[in-house]
């Protein structure tokens, strides 16, 4: 159930990201209220060890918004709160292993975008993060199936 939560939430922020290139506040709100939903009724499931990981998942996602914040949002605030909230669904090394891999996704895309701006003009391009995650959640679904 929470994969289900959290796959339709990733397809509801992509787009946005990827026409606005901003994600919703709403939108974030209503994607925690669904993770708050979804992890009471996974309740008789919590163990000591399973709640720890959760709080070290959502410590993590702290981290980020806090790097967010404090980078001039290089990597923007509604990613930070997006991992945040990732971390009532997924496990830290979940959420450290879409945060990795979406990092380097984007970095290969920017030097890809460093390439071709050195042959044009110089002017400043700004990538969404959120679709450097789908590599990641694409070989995460494979592996499930």
């Amino acid at each position: 159930m929470r994969y289900i939560v959290f796959l339709i939430a990733y397809i509801c922020f992509l787009i946005m990201d990827i026409r606005r290139q901003e994600i919703d506040l709403i939108a974030l709100s209503i994607y925690g209220v669904a993770a708050l939903v979804t992890l009471s009724f996974d309740k008789d499931s919590l163990t000591m060890i399973k709640l720890v990981d959760i709080l070290y998942s959502i410590l993590f996602g702290l981290i980020i918004y806090l790097l967010s914040y404090f980078s001039g949002e290089g990597i923007g605030l509604a990613d930070g709160i997006y991992f945040v909230i990732n971390g009532l669904l997924l496990t830290l090394k979940e959420n450290m292993i879409l945060f990795v891999s979406g990092l380097f996704v984007a970095f290969i895309i920017g030097m890809f975008m460093f390439y071709l701006q050195k042959n044009s003009s110089k002017r400043l391009q700004r990538l969404p993060f959120m679709p450097c995650f789908l590599p990641a959640i694409i070989g995460y679904i494979l592996c499930i199936v």
